[in-house]
């Protein structure tokens, strides 16, 4: 599922990432398999937080989404020099330079990951993958079947493409500012058939201490990161 970002989405998003410091915990884990003097690709970067944080430990990011809404978000927030903010079709572009590295974060199948790191790639591949069965901020039980970690495990060994993995579990919940902005993010994001009330939203939310953001939807993401070699990816993908 693409995620389609619009004012409402980068607020929501922007907020979550920066109560939680998710992007920079992400971003700690992430660097210590990722070359300092490389040129890092993150690919399908939304609005850019991670690779923000990665501009600031790696020599050279581009980071690339399909939105130009996302990219245009990034643009106005970062101050690296060292990131550039692409809009692009990850699938169809290709680099002057294969990258020296590339990050695929919640980015979607393994198999569209695999070819375009064999296509764009000279370097070390790190995958980070969901396992989220369900989606997450539905009022109601909707399958997400494509969002598991053990299929890409699966994948990876079937293809005999050596890896190692980590498992995290990083907190990115949701901060609101009101009851009304929890309402707005929930219609925003149920996929359900059950409809989007105050009772059944405010049953699922934390009441906090801060001032700005009394309410709060803890979200504990449990995550497996994937490292391989674009090498041992089979040349097919490279078709």
């Amino acid at each position: 599922m693409i995620q389609i970002w619009n004012a409402d989405a980068v607020a929501f998003m922007r907020d979550a990432i920066t109560y939680c410091h998710y992007a920079e915990r992400l971003a700690a884990v992430l660097l210590k398999y990722l070359p300092a003097d490389g040129h890092i690709c993150d690919a399908g970067c939304g609005i850019g937080t991670l690779s923000a944080a990665l501009a600031q430990s790696c020599r050279e990011v581009t980071a690339v989404d399909i939105s130009q809404t996302a990219i245009d978000t990034l643009r106005q927030n970062s101050a690296e020099k060292n990131l550039h903010a692409v809009c692009a079709d990850i699938y169809t572009m290709q680099p002057n330079t294969p990258y020296d590295a590339m990050v695929f974060c919640y980015f979607g199948r393994t198999d569209e990951i695999l070819r375009i790191a064999k296509r764009q790639c000279a370097g070390r591949v790190l995958l980070v993958k969901r396992d989220c069965a369900a989606h997450r901020f539905s009022m109601g039980h909707v399958e997400q079947p494509l969002h598991r970690r053990d299929m890409t495990r699966e994948l990876l060994r079937a293809e005999h493409i050596p890896f190692s993995s980590e498992c995290l579990s990083l907190e990115l919940g949701q901060p609101f500012r009101s009851i009304d902005d929890a309402l707005a993010f929930f219609l925003l994001y149920n996929t359900s058939d059950i409809p989007v009330t105050k009772e059944a939203v405010l049953s699922r939310l934390q009441k906090t201490q801060d001032a700005e953001f009394p309410y709060y939807l803890p979200e504990l993401r449990q995550m497996e990161l994937f490292v391989f070699q674009t090498q041992d990816i089979p040349p097919a993908y490279a078709l």
